[in-house]
């Protein structure tokens, strides 16, 4: 009988061992594929594999011992420059960018963006998300914005400390104010040769903070922006999207995804080349970088670009001397004597004439630079598909 209860208890015993719990409901749900909810939602808290994963098909991760692990994006042209293809909103964060970009809503949001002479622009993967990881600019005529580079680690309750930022003007987005609200920006973002004549003009502000806990982007001053664009600027609220990788404008609310995530430092793409192998691959892609030829009659849609290159650039510069203008004019007008106004209008010839110089060069440095793409499209091979292994 010892026997029998001892072989019944050893039964009991290893069938509890196979039991599983499953909870109500659980059995039969669906995976949890691409349906965030909330800042940890059903993903529970991701690590920055997930990045990797996410941006994989969209470009290629490039092992750079400078920063680790930095993905280049593909199919994104000649003069593409991050924070361009999309639109800023006002929201409970702040200046918040809204991407047009399938993967925007991780790299506009996460990390930071650097530029190389061989690899063009490449991202560098953080943990903290932000409305914008950008520093502006902004005088009565223009609005600017610029990635801020890597190697500054943002600290929630200290911020970015007393970083003195030096961003290379080639980093900068630069529209004519009034059209700074509009949702397709890179319709009006200047020729990068504008931009060492509008830095020289403007001051740079990076007012990024901590408040409710949320990180808030202040930017540029909202008023300044209805001053300059003669419109309302609304606000938004965010939030959470119901899957990962959305980002749209709904109503009064922008909806957008910002999961949780975790800095892993062992983390790594499945799929990477060495920063020397991708710049060997970059240069033999006569079109300038990995995949980023036009479109199709390469020739016809670089002319088309080119031209409304041309037409914003003269546009600017004509706003801009119609602005010094403008001021003499209403500094002459609380003048009452005739000498003293004559020294206005010198001074003022002197300027306009000092602008003009510059504004020439500027149109003979983007002369030269449209004739160099419009040779590599001549001369642009059929795309082929580049091994990512």
């Amino acid at each position: 009988m010892k026997k029998i209860l001892g072989f019944l208890f050893m039964v009991m015993l290893f069938a509890a061992g196979c039991l599983v719990y499953v909870p109500n409901n659980e059995a039969n749900r669906p995976p949890q594929e691409n349906s965030y909810q909330g800042d940890e939602g059903a993903y529970g808290r991701l690590d920055t594999t997930y990045f990797y994963e996410q941006m994989q098909p969209y470009g290629r991760w490039v092992s750079y011992p400078a920063y680790g692990y930095v993905w280049i994006p593909g199919d994104v042209g000649y003069t593409w420059r991050p924070y361009s293809r999309g639109n800023w909103a006002w929201t409970d964060y702040g200046w918040t960018w809204v991407s047009l970009e399938r993967w925007g809503w991780i790299a506009y949001h996460y990390g930071r963006w650097g530029w190389d002479r061989r690899l063009g622009w490449f991202w560098v993967p953080d943990s903290v998300w932000g409305p914008a990881w950008v520093a502006w600019r902004w005088d009565n005529v223009h609005i600017g914005w610029a990635p801020l580079p890597p190697g500054v680690n943002f600290v929630p309750g200290r911020g970015f400390g007393r970083h003195q930022w030096d961003i290379p003007g080639n980093y900068w987005n630069f529209v004519r104010g009034r059209d700074f609200m509009d949702r397709s920006l890179d319709r009006w973002i200047l020729p990068v040769e504008r931009n060492s004549t509008i830095i020289n003009r403007t001051i740079i502000n990076v007012n990024i903070n901590v408040r409710d806990n949320r990180v808030f982007d202040d930017g540029v001053d909202v008023e300044h922006v209805h001053r300059l664009t003669n419109k309302v600027v609304e606000k938004y609220s965010l939030k959470a999207a119901p899957r990962a990788g959305e980002e749209r404008i709904e109503g009064r609310d922008l909806v957008l995804s910002k999961p949780e995530i975790v800095r892993n430092d062992m983390a790594k793409p499945k799929q990477f080349v060495a920063q020397d192998k991708a710049a060997e691959e970059i240069d033999n892609v006569r079109a300038g970088r990995i995949s980023r030829q036009v479109p199709r009659d390469d020739g016809a849609a670089l002319r088309q670009a080119h031209q409304q290159e041309i037409k914003l650039m003269q546009e600017s510069q004509d706003t801009e001397v119609n602005e010094i203008r403008r001021k003499a004019d209403q500094e002459k007008a609380k003048i009452q004597n005739p000498a003293e106004k004559q020294r206005v209008d010198t001074q003022v010839r002197s300027k306009i004439a000092e602008l003009k110089k510059r504004h020439e060069e500027e149109k003979a440095a983007m002369k030269e630079r449209q004739k160099v793409e419009e040779a590599k499209t001549k001369k642009a091979p059929v795309r082929k598909k580049i091994d990512k292994t």
